[in-house]
Order: structure tokens, then C-alpha cells, then sequence
């Protein structure tokens, strides 16, 4: 074949589409298969970019998640420090804010037991803790009614607070936290030295009690619960034998006699 003519056919297929097999368009099926490692490429791409952020410390989302958290369980607290308060005061103190807040150790036989179960799976508080609630909250109903800062403050600020007693002192320090930002530590050293200005011989702390009261507490804790249950069950009566019963017999009947003799010397006062 002549070159022109191989030329002319050569331009037919050209006008026809033909194209060389090594360039020719895919089949639909291998476009596809195309596209999807494609997809796939793109996929993997953005899965390792998201791995290589997630190695990475987002500074700005750390603090972000910490104040979300922090400002959570502040108000979680707080609320329920509220409520638990105002449910003891009213529970075992007939709602007598000074009765709550006195420093009698003959405030309430049902109280101290609920006390002995602190620190346990059915109590998870401290006995600290149940005290601060009834406290805070005694001290809440005895605040003006104008009284705002020490309701915003936080529960471990609030306790703080305490030892001032006097609810005027203590709204006072309350606003002197919230304008001035105080930390805990400055709130602290703050009521410290407030308490450091009493007159001297004045009370700044809970008293010694006397060896009568601290003795009959400790009896009284004693012989009556055991982690809020009775101490002395039949079973270990029981477990005593015949010896063994007749001398705690003997000492019962000389700590009844030695109470009797206590009691009529208290009448007697």
C-alpha cells in the first residue's frame, strides 16, 4: 500500500475515533474499580491525617473539656451538698439551725450513728463532709436575705467559711472572695487571720470537752452501734461461755452502778 493511501485509512480511523489499544477508554467495570481505589486512596489519606491530629495535644480543647468538667461537677457538688444539708436539718434537728450548729456533743444519738456509716458502701461520705452539709446549710437560713456572695461560692470555699460562725462576718468575707478572685488558699488565709483579730481569751476553736461528757460519749458509742448495727447480738451472747458470761455480767452490773451513782450526782447538780 502506497503511503498516502496508508495515510488516508490512517486518517479514517482517526475520524472514526480509533485510538491505539494501550490508550483506549476503560471498560465501565474498570472505571469503577478505578474510582473505588480512588475513593479508597482518599479514605485511607483522611483516616491517617485524623490518627496523626489525634497524636497531636489540642491545647485549647484540653482546657475547654477542663472548664466544661470543672464547672459539671461544681454545680453537681454544690447542689448536692444543698440538698443533703437541708435534708439532715431537717431529718435530726427539727430544722434548729443553732442547735446544728452548736458545739453540744448531745446533739443527736440518730445522727451520730448515721455518722458511723461514713466511709462505707453505704455512706461513701466522709463524716466531715455530712457535718459541713448540715452546718452550710443551717448557715444558709441564718444569712440576711440580701445575702448573695457565699450562695455562689463553691462548697470547699463555703466550708471554709465556717469557723467565722458569725453570718455577717461571713457574707462579708464571702464578697471580699468574690470581687477579689480569691483561690481557696487566699480564702483560707483570710479567715485565719480574721480569726487571728478575736480578743484574746475569746474561743477559736472547739473547747476540750470535759472528761464526764467524753466518757459517757465514748460508752454510749460504744455499747450501742457497731457500723450502725447493734454490738451486742444474741449470737454473741451465745458465744460466751459459762465463765465468760457470768464475768460480763459482774461488769455490766458495775457500769450500771457506777452510772447510777453518776446519775444522782447530776440531779443533784
Amino acid at each position: 500500500m502506497e503511503p498516502a493511501a496508508r495515510g488516508a485509512l490512517t486518517k479514517g480511523y482517526e475520524t472514526r475515533g480509533f485510538v491505539p489499544s494501550i490508550v483506549q477508554p476503560l471498560e465501565l467495570s474498570e472505571r469503577s474499580d478505578s474510582s473505588k481505589m480512588a475513593k479508597q486512596g482518599s479514605t485511607d489519606g483522611d483516616l491517617a491525617a485524623e490518627r496523626h491530629s489525634l497524636a497531636t495535644v489540642d491545647w485549647k480543647q484540653v482546657e475547654e473539656a477542663a472548664t466544661w468538667i470543672s464547672a459539671k461537677i461544681a454545680v453537681t457538688l454544690k447542689r448536692g451538698a444543698q440538698e443533703v444539708g437541708e435534708y439532715l436539718l431537717g431529718k435530726f434537728f427539727r430544722n434548729d439551725c443553732e442547735f446544728a450548729r452548736s458545739r453540744t456533743p448531745h446533739k443527736s444519738a440518730s445522727f451520730r450513728a448515721l455518722a458511723e456509716k461514713c466511709e462505707s458502701p453505704e455512706l461513701p461520705v466522709s463524716k466531715t463532709w455530712l457535718n459541713n452539709a448540715v452546718s452550710v446549710a443551717a448557715l444558709v437560713r441564718q444569712l440576711p436575705d440580701t445575702a448573695k456572695a457565699f450562695k455562689q461560692l463553691p462548697p470547699s470555699f463555703q466550708e471554709t467559711l465556717l469557723p467565722l460562725r458569725d453570718p455577717a462576718k461571713v457574707e462579708k468575707m464571702a464578697r471580699h472572695a468574690v470581687a477579689k478572685h480569691l483561690t481557696f488558699r487566699k480564702l483560707r488565709q483570710a479567715v485565719a487571720e480574721e480569726r487571728a483579730k478575736l480578743p484574746k481569751g475569746a474561743p477559736r476553736s472547739r473547747q476540750a470537752m470535759p472528761v464526764v461528757l467524753k466518757t459517757l460519749n465514748d460508752s454510749l458509742k460504744l455499747l450501742t452501734f457497731a457500723g450502725g448495727k447493734r454490738l451486742f447480738t444474741k449470737a454473741d451472747l451465745d458465744g460466751l461461755d459459762e465463765e465468760q458470761r457470768k464475768e460480763a455480767l459482774e461488769s455490766a452490773e458495775q457500769i450500771i452502778e457506777r452510772l447510777d451513782d453518776l446519775v444522782q450526782k447530776l440531779k443533784g447538780g
